[in-house]
């Protein structure tokens, strides 16, 4: 029995040992965790961890909104490029039929001054004709020449009377003419001024942008300008895209979201336009 109860008691003793080895282990694990993550004890320890990996897990969900905003925002500028570019187009085919329309319209009007013009000669002729021809039947001195030119008076007579209708004709063709030239006058001061308006988005000064959304499937760049930039929407003179001294691409505005550009791009062959590149105004001729 003593035997076994010194047994049991050194069994104990053994079981105790190991498990204050054990608890010291843990301490100075836990010691160490704690040093390393700057607390002065195993609560302050964790708190710190948990605050820091909360800190990180709420800077990473800002950023991730951040980025799933600006996405929308990209996506939903190009999808209204869309109908942007149908619009410009429209608009393209409309200034090409009024293009043609005036020229027609001065053709018919030089046209139409020519038919007035040789119908007030005619008209001219016949009054000094009938004049003259009045004016010697109301001689009473040439009773001879009266009698003379009686039948010839009388039949000039006749032939004004017969001419009459027609220079009434005339004359209302004239008035008609008229008011015709007039008309096409004030049409081709209104063309003439759409073109001028037209041809004045021409006249912009050069600035420097930069790619920053390039769509190869749509043909589409993005580049953000300033309050300044002097941009329009549908503006036909062409921006140029370019990487060093070379020529990538030629743009055309399609719309303008604040300081957001959606431009539709023609690259030069063999070119490829790329995020970063330089956008410049290609200044026309007498700007």
């Amino acid at each position: 029995m003593k035997i076994l109860s010194f047994v049991s008691v050194f069994v104990v003793l053994g079981l105790t040992g190991a498990a204050v080895m054990y608890s010291m282990q843990q301490q100075s694990i836990m010691e160490m965790v704690v040093k390393a993550s700057g607390g002065l004890s195993a609560e302050g320890g964790m708190s710190d961890v948990q605050r820091d990996a909360r800190k990180v897990s709420e800077e990473a969900g800002v950023k991730a909104d951040e980025a799933r905003k600006l996405t929308e925002e990209q996506y939903t500028a190009l999808n209204g490029a869309g109908q942007a570019i149908e619009k410009r187009e429209a608009a393209e085919r409309t200034l090409e039929e009024n293009v043609t329309y005036r020229d027609t319209m001065a053709a018919e009007l030089e046209s139409t001054k020519e038919r007035h013009a040789e119908a007030q000669k005619r008209a001219d002729e016949m009054l000094a004709t009938m004049r003259t021809l009045e004016d010697l039947a109301n001689v009473a001195d040439l009773s001879e020449a009266v009698a003379t030119f009686e039948d010839v008076v009388a039949k000039a007579k006749e032939k004004k009377a017969e001419l009459e209708p027609e220079l009434e004709s005339l004359v209302t063709a004239r008035e008609a003419a008229t008011k015709k030239v007039a008309a096409e006058t004030t049409e081709l001061a209104r063309l003439e001024k759409i073109n001028r308006d037209f041809e004045a988005v021409y006249r912009k000064n050069a600035r420097e942008y930069v790619v920053r959304v390039v769509d190869p499937a749509r043909n589409i760049v993005i580049f953000t300008v300033g309050r300044e930039s002097g941009l329009v929407a549908g503006d036909s003179t062409p921006l140029i895209v370019k990487r060093g001294k070379t020529t990538i691409a030629t743009l055309r505005v399609e719309s303008i979201n604040g300081s957001e550009v959606v431009a539709k791009f023609t690259t030069a062959p063999g070119q490829r336009i790329s995020v970063g590149d330089n956008i410049i105004h290609e200044k026309p001729h007498g700007s």
